[in-house]
């Protein structure tokens, strides 16, 4: 993920509020998903708007919940809603070397459509420098 662990509740406050705030601009912004059988917080998605027919989307999952298929329910999901909301592009970035997430990218209709440089630091793999992720998009 491109963005460093929680790692104090102040931070989790902040993404609150940051998410709030994203609910308050645009029609949608952060999810929060949670197991269907005891309601536990497993994992995040959501739409990340740009303009209102251009929005970026992503999800994380705990890693005890990882290789289930919830990764590419989530993204149907979202993309579902981005659909109905009239996103005429969704796009998402995956690290190079994250071939399950490029995989569930393209399960979910996503194609790719280059690799992006140097494009984000991923700051929960030690190394600060850009990486290079693949851009996936679907157009409506």
């Amino acid at each position: 993920m491109a963005w460093p662990r929680h790692t104090s509740i102040a931070d989790t406050h902040e993404f609150i509020a940051f998410s709030e705030a994203e609910w308050r601009r645009w029609p949608a912004g952060p999810l929060v998903l949670e197991s269907r059988t005891d309601g536990a917080l497993i994992g995040t998605s959501g739409l990340d708007f740009e303009t209102a027919y251009r929005a970026s989307t992503g999800y994380i999952f705990a890693a005890s919940y990882w290789g289930r298929g919830l990764a590419t329910e989530a993204l149907l999901a979202v993309a579902d809603h981005a659909d109905r909301l009239g996103v005429r592009r969704l796009h998402a970035h995956c690290h190079v070397g994250h071939a399950a997430s490029a995989r569930v990218l393209e399960r979910a209709g996503f194609l790719r459509e280059g690799t992006l440089r140097q494009f984000l630091v991923f700051p929960n793999l030690g190394n600060p420098e850009p990486q290079d992720v693949y851009c996936y998009a679907r157009i409506r």
